[in-house]
């Protein structure tokens, strides 16, 4: 089985802890500065290029201009919500060639975090990708009961990507989808943290890991009669639940996040319902059409609660040569049969799949696993 395994490397924020409010050489106050590395609302996170070879491969998370983040702490003196929303505003490349950038309040005018003035009192900052501000209904982060910080994380049922299709290269006939990345949800924290010295600065790295499982599939138009087909949608059916509300408290073990301790019943269940997420791709107003041979790249962003098994991929469409809709799945497996895990928060890429005319599948390579792993790098205050 060809397992090449690729790497994610997680841009980290790095926090000053800095009494200090509109120039770096400026420190009054006890107004927390933060700085990050490498975010409009437009264009969000997005996954930057592929660097080394075999094993040794990585692939960037990037910011964007405009990515924007929420910081929680609470122990700070102000804001009375203890969180605030910060947001990227420029993006440049480090020497390393991560991407890297500087972040400033959303709204200039509103109240940064502020130092608890109790001398020697424990700060612990937690911070979340992307911003719960104005982008999935039902998704929420907050200081809850217990000064324990909170997530209500929300995946998709159904998204319409059709104005994310690209040919790719350009007059090729294959296609790549760009992921709305903002279900590609990342957490960060840090434990313990004490005011320093006016007028010093106190890095806090802050790294961002996902909490998200992501699925990159790869199909090809194996249509024996040569013919081409109208893409429409594509769909994931699995034994666990795909989609829905996943509520816990914000937890760590290890390197890696966890949703720890449910703190509702509001969590994924285990309705059949929620067990088929999909991604609507063309239309009779704007159509998909893949020809013979020609291949088609597309993301899935699912629930990290559990690995993720018995895990079937369907596709629905239109034969473009009897004119007739079509719906085909099949089973991922490895090759010898075998269901295939799709372990929780990782990248997985699925390539071999051959969408047939008829019902007979062949699915022709394996899944290779991709772990994300993850660095941190300064950055400056806008």
């Amino acid at each position: 089985m060809d397992m090449n395994r690729k790497f994610f490397v997680l841009i980290a924020i790095a926090v000053l802890g800095l009494v200090g409010c509109q120039k770096d050489d400026e420190y009054t106050g006890n107004g927390i500065r933060f700085s990050v590395l490498s975010g409009t609302e437009g264009t969000k996170t997005s996954y930057g290029d592929v660097t080394g070879t075999g094993t040794a491969k990585k692939q960037r998370i990037d910011w964007t201009i405009g990515d924007q983040i929420r910081i929680l702490c609470p122990e700070v003196s102000a804001p009375s919500t203890l969180y605030q929303d910060y947001q990227v505003t420029s993006v440049a490349t480090a020497a390393n060639g991560n991407s890297q950038g500087k972040i400033a309040l959303v709204n200039a005018n509103d109240e940064p975090l502020q130092w608890n003035a109790t001398a020697n009192t424990p700060h612990n900052f937690y911070a979340v990708y992307p911003s719960p501000a104005n982008r999935v209904e039902g998704y929420e982060v907050y200081i809850g009961d217990g000064n324990i910080a909170r997530t209500a994380i929300v995946f998709p049922e159904e998204e319409t990507l059709i104005d994310n299709v690209t040919e790719t290269p350009a007059s090729s006939g294959n296609y790549i989808v760009t992921p709305d990345t903002k279900y590609l949800y990342m957490m960060a924290q840090t434990l313990g943290l004490t005011e320093e010295a006016a007028g010093t600065r106190q890095e806090v790295f802050l790294t961002f890991l996902p909490v998200s499982t992501a699925i990159e599939f790869t199909i090809t138009n194996n249509f024996s009669s040569g013919g081409s087909m109208n893409v429409q949608e594509v769909f994931l059916n699995s034994s666990a639940p795909l989609w829905g509300v996943t509520k816990a408290d914000f937890g760590w073990t290890g390197s890696k996040p966890v949703f720890s301790t449910p703190v509702s019943s509001e969590t994924l269940s285990n309705a059949d319902d929620i067990k088929k997420t999909g991604i609507v791709l063309g239309s009779d107003t704007k159509p998909l059409t893949l020809a013979y041979g020609k291949t088609l790249t597309f993301t899935f962003f699912l629930p990290a609660n559990a690995d993720i098994t018995n895990l079937t991929f369907g596709i629905t469409g239109t034969n473009n040569t009897t004119h007739e809709g079509f719906t085909r799945s099949t089973a991922i497996s490895k090759s010898d049969g075998t269901p295939i895990v799709f372990g929780a928060f990782q990248k997985h890429f699925v390539k071999g799949i051959l969408v047939p005319e008829g019902a007979t599948w062949i699915v022709a390579g394996d899944v290779s696993v991709t772990p994300w792993t993850e660095t941190s790098v300064d950055l400056d205050f806008d």
